[in-house]
């Protein structure tokens, strides 16, 4: 299922002047370094979200992370790498409950929260050749929220004017009945989209590339409730500090192959070198290892049935010690009533 709108006809213009002009002044990154620490996405990125949701009066509420975790490596899970969040800003905040509520009326049977559309992944296709291959965006870590579906709106701006013609416009791709089919998407458009449908962003044809012109794209999706699934709802949020964000440190027990640090560090430093980002900070600890790991997996499993929380079905290897160590001192902290602390969830690992 998809639906495509024009933010014109549902928000208002000065909130729509108001993101534009934020838009007009966001930094980027530009080769984060991928899965594999060698490959990067082909285009900038940002991405948006600390894990609080945005209530009926566009205020930024509830819990946050200030910091998330995920494996460095994809082949190696030994080493732990540690991304800085940054809230939503106020700019989307002041949109995100009229799009919510725009859908609602299209989907009456809906199971949308106060935690939808509270992440905001940003890519930015500043040259021709930039692209992001065929891929759904229904991992586990998405609720389902429309039709038992994960979906996602979409928001695209063309900040330095439209292509001439429509031909020249970005080459958005939906896999549908078979068949890649072309979806134009206008400047200031919004696009809801079950996000189990394959979607791609193809370069621009070589006969084309004159007629290029940048376009932002802003893709809002949703995190489980940090009340209900305090695990799944970090995972969320970790994924896409993960690969849109500057990365801000190493973690991982003493006895690591120093070569193995040197190489990821040599990855990751020369992206912040290239971006004006700070070296990564090494940080080692004896508890990080998989005795612990197990230990506190356990731990969650029987706060499940203690706080009666979503059911987890897998924990997966990009489900770090780090990761499992902060939702369960979350837990601690939020559900032990004899703990008292503030919103903000700091690493209890090191």
């Amino acid at each position: 299922m998809y639906i495509l709108d024009s933010l014109t006809n549902i928000i208002s213009k000065q909130q729509l002047d108001e993101l534009r002009y934020f838009l007009q002044n966001s930094e980027w990154n530009y080769k984060v370094p991928g899965g594999f620490v060698t490959n990067f996405p082909q285009r900038k990125v940002n991405t948006y979200g600390d894990g609080r949701y945005i209530n009926n009066s566009c205020n930024l509420k509830g819990s946050y992370w200030s910091s998330t975790f995920w494996t460095a490596k994809q082949t190696q899970n030994d080493v732990t790498l540690e991304t800085k969040t940054e809230a939503i800003p106020n700019e989307l905040c002041q949109i995100i409950p009229t799009l919510r509520n725009y859908l609602k009326k299209l989907f009456p049977d809906n199971s949308m929260t106060k935690y939808t559309f509270n992440i905001a992944v940003c890519n930015n296709y500043t040259e021709p050749t930039m692209n992001i291959a065929g891929h759904t965006d229904d991992d586990y870590w998405y609720p389902k929220e429309v039709e038992n579906r994960p979906m996602f709106a979409s928001l695209t701006f063309y900040l330095d004017g439209t292509p001439v013609h429509d031909s020249f416009y970005s080459r958005f791709q939906l896999y549908i009945d078979g068949k890649w089919k072309d979806v134009k998407l206008d400047d200031n458009s919004v696009l809801f989209m079950s996000s189990d449908i394959p979607h791609r962003v193809l370069k621009h044809k070589k006969k084309d590339i004159p007629y290029f012109k940048p376009r932002i794209n802003i893709t809002l999706r949703s995190t489980y409730s940090i009340k209900s699934n305090p695990l799944l709802h970090n995972i969320c949020v970790a994924n896409h500090t993960r690969y849109y964000r500057a990365p801000y440190a190493l973690v991982s027990h003493p006895s690591i192959d120093k070569c193995k640090l040197d190489d990821l560090l040599q990855n990751y430093n020369t992206f912040c070198d290239n971006n004006n980002y700070s070296h990564l900070v090494l940080k080692q600890t004896t508890e990080h290892n998989n005795v612990k790991k197990k230990e506190l997996i356990e731990t969650y499993k029987s706060y499940i049935e203690e706080y009666d929380f979503d059911e987890v079905y897998q924990y997966k290897s990009n489900m770090v010690i780090e990761t499992l160590y902060n939702v369960v001192c979350f837990v601690k902290q939020k559900f032990d009533k004899k703990t008292k602390s503030n919103n903000q969830v700091n690493a209890c690992l090191i």
